[in-house]
Parts: structure tokens; C-alpha cells; sequence
């Protein structure tokens, strides 16, 4: 860790106190002087870029702090400074809303409501390596976002619960949810389920047509499991967005249509609970997490709370 740190020099490491992992989770980077402009900043994310994305694949999250981040633009700047491709949302699943440049709001949920473990857009072929978020106004009471590394969650899992690990790399995940007669047609702006199934086809997404008049909509098979750089497997899903609780709400089963165990279910959702970190936000925080490795969530909160995102492919 001392090679990385002395790669990105012109930030000071500064580990969490309520988190004593090797290396730090998030590693946290403060100003290196006592006057940090917001241009020196993007000067150094430059500079000094391939050691952040080796900070960043040992870490699996990088938080800066104390930086004169203000705004959408001045995040705009900060992301912008890395060089990586801005993939937009048009295929996402959650309400946003586009901002500036690569930035969009983060989820639009109401803030009383608890956003599950996820990999970003993991439902997805195409999903972001790279999701940077930033505050810009921190919340009263609660709205920390939760991260926690996939490998453990994977490495628990796979010791505890082996036939449903098995399971999932062997038959990957489906997404699905149902939508009403009258909303499809909102949805995809027309009444006509051919130019429906094309639409939908186009933002990866499949139709299956119900006798009701309802249809589910679904992506997948996707992969549940994924492997990282080094070799190890890490958890790569939305399984935490679900509530396996209820079963009308699970919206997800095996990739052959099979359902999913309740109590593995269960399980993953108290380990990722249990294991995560809860960050705090502050006014200008930007954390930047590595999407293939850590899982994130939302606690409810008090309003206000506005965090600003971007989602990014590296190559």
C-alpha cells in the first residue's frame, strides 16, 4: 500500500476511523495543501491516474475529501479529469434525471425508502466499471451509502450456502417486474406490442405477454458471479434490491426460471448488512467505486439529502 500511496503523492491518505481494513475501505484522499483549488485537483486525478486505478483495484473505493467540489459542474470537472467514456442511463432502471456533462442524479426514490445492495445496472450486458457519486447537500439524519466488497460477500456465501452459489454461476440471474396494460403503453409509447417488443428490445429487455393483459418485462439470464482481475470471484447482482420477504416483490429467479432459495436469500441480505461500511457524507464528497468489485445501498434518510452520479466504462 505504500508503493500506491507514494504513486498518488500529491494527496494525503487519510483512513477512516471506524474502519480498520488493510488496505483502508474506502481509501480516503484529502488535500495535499492547506489551499486546494478545484483545478489542481483534475491536475492531479491526471497526473496521477494510473496509480488512483491501482488504489482503486486493491481498495475497491476511493473517497475524496475537503476538496472544493460545489456543484454539478465542479463534479462534472472531477469526473471528467479520469478520461473515462460517460455511458448515460438510457437503459437503467431507476428514475433519474440528466444534470450536465456525464452527471445525472442518483436515484429518485423517496428517501424514507431503503435502496438494497447492488452492483450498478448489473441486470444488464452492459453496465458501468466505474460509478463515481458525489454530495452535494449531506442529509440531517441517516442517508449513508453502504459499501461493501463482493469477494467477501461471495467467499461467505459460497462456504455457507454452496448448492446456491453453485446455482448461480451455473444459471445466472433473471430481473423481472410486471407492468399493467396501460402502463406498458406509457412505458413504451405505444399500443402495439410488436413496436413494444422492439423497443424493448433495444434497451435489453424482453416482453412475455400474460392472458390478464399484463406483461413481464425482464432482462437476463446475467451472470450472478463474476470474476475479478486477480482471480477471485466476487457477488455481482442485484439480489440485495429485492425483498425476498415478500415474494410478490422478489422480481428475480434463476436464469432457467427456477426460484430462488428464501433462506440463501436471507442470508446474503444479513452478511451484505452486517459486513458493509456505512459512509457519512459531507458537502463535497466524491467517492469513486469500482462497480465490478463493491456492492452499494442507500439508508433512508431526512431530507434534504442530493447526491449527484456518474456511470463510466473504463475502455
Amino acid at each position: 500500500m505504500a508503493d500506491l500511496l507514494a504513486a498518488v503523492a500529491e494527496f494525503v491518505a487519510d483512513p477512516p476511523a471506524a474502519n480498520h481494513s488493510n488496505p483502508p475501505f474506502p481509501q480516503v484522499l484529502v488535500p495535499g495543501s492547506d489551499h486546494p483549488s478545484l483545478e489542481a485537483l483534475a491536475a492531479a486525478i491526471r497526473k496521477n491516474k494510473p496509480g488512483l486505478e491501482s488504489l482503486l483495484d486493491s481498495s475497491g473505493a476511493i473517497l475524496f475529501r475537503g476538496f472544493p467540489v460545489k456543484n454539478a459542474e465542479d463534479f462534472a470537472t472531477v469526473v471528467e479529469a479520469f478520461g473515462y467514456k460517460s455511458m448515460g442511463y438510457e437503459a437503467g432502471a431507476a428514475a433519474r434525471t440528466y444534470i450536465v456533462g456525464p452527471v445525472f442524479t442518483a436515484n429518485e426514490l423517496p428517501l424514507e425508502i431503503r435502496i438494497g445492495f447492488h452492483n450498478e445496472m448489473a441486470y444488464l450486458p452492459d453496465y458501468p466499471d466505474v460509478v463515481m457519486f458525489f454530495c452535494e447537500i449531506a442529509p440531517p439524519e441517516g442517508g449513508e451509502t453502504g459499501i461493501v466488497q463482493g469477494r467477501t460477500v461471495y467467499d461467505a456465501m459460497a462456504r455457507e450456502y454452496p448448492e446456491f452459489v453453485r446455482n448461480l454461476e451455473e444459471k445466472g440471474l433473471v430481473y423481472y417486474n410486471f407492468l399493467a396494460e396501460d402502463e406498458w403503453k406509457e412505458k413504451f409509447g405505444t399500443d402495439d406490442r410488436s413496436q413494444a417488443e422492439l423497443k424493448a428490445s433495444k434497451l435489453s429487455k424482453k416482453l412475455q405477454w400474460l392472458d390478464d393483459g399484463r406483461v413481464k418485462v425482464y432482462h437476463g439470464p446475467r451472470p450472478a458471479i463474476k470474476q475479478l482481475k486477480e482471480n477471485s470471484k466476487t457477488w455481482f447482482n442485484n439480489i440485495g434490491s429485492s425483498d425476498p420477504t415478500i415474494p410478490n416483490l422478489r422480481h428475480l429467479e434463476y436464469g432457467d426460471g427456477t426460484p430462488l432459495p428464501l433462506d440463501a436469500l436471507k442470508a446474503s441480505l444479513a452478511f451484505m448488512n452486517d459486513h458493509q461500511v456505512p459512509h457519512k457524507w459531507k458537502p463535497g464528497d466524491v467517492m469513486v467505486v469500482n462497480n465490478h468489485a463493491v456492492l452499494h445501498s442507500r439508508h433512508p434518510s431526512k431530507p434534504p439529502r442530493r447526491l449527484l452520479v456518474s456511470m463510466l466504462k473504463t475502455s
